[in-house]
């Protein structure tokens, strides 16, 4: 199916995450995996029980290769605590956009730059829709 279509709308919603734990250690983990006409993120949120600050590193990866687009901070207890969650996409998006894209089969990764304390859990929701 084309998607060229004007203007091009997401067609699909799409919510997929991955909770990061003490046994992932800072391997890349996936995110979201983009459809076969590509995805729009419009938001990634980031909640932690862990009781350190974590900061967490972003890439796309485009079937080869892990791109680097950021490192998001998550303050403990993040969306448990009155600490609310954080809105990672806000630090990775380019400053003129309000969303990423993924070329279709593209990944969105990520993992902790120091692995999570045991027994806690650092959830990473990425939100928006396939083309």
């Amino acid at each position: 199916m084309a998607a060229n279509t004007n203007p091009i709308f997401e067609l699909i919603p799409i919510s997929e995450g991955h909770q990061l734990v003490n046994g992932d250690g800072t391997t890349l983990q996936t995110i979201l995996t983009a459809g076969a006409e590509g995805s729009r993120i419009d938001g990634i949120f980031i909640s932690s029980d862990d009781t350190v600050d974590r900061n967490l590193a972003f890439y796309i990866n485009n079937g080869a290769t892990d791109f680097y687009i950021g490192n998001v901070a998550v303050p403990a207890g993040s969306g448990y605590t009155t600490v609310v969650r954080v809105d990672a996409l806000a630090t990775l998006k380019p400053a003129y956009l309000n969303f990423l894209v993924l070329h279709h089969a593209y990944l969105l990764k990520c993992g902790a730059v120091v692995a999570i304390t045991a027994a806690k859990t650092v959830t990473v929701l990425a939100m928006g829709g396939d083309f």
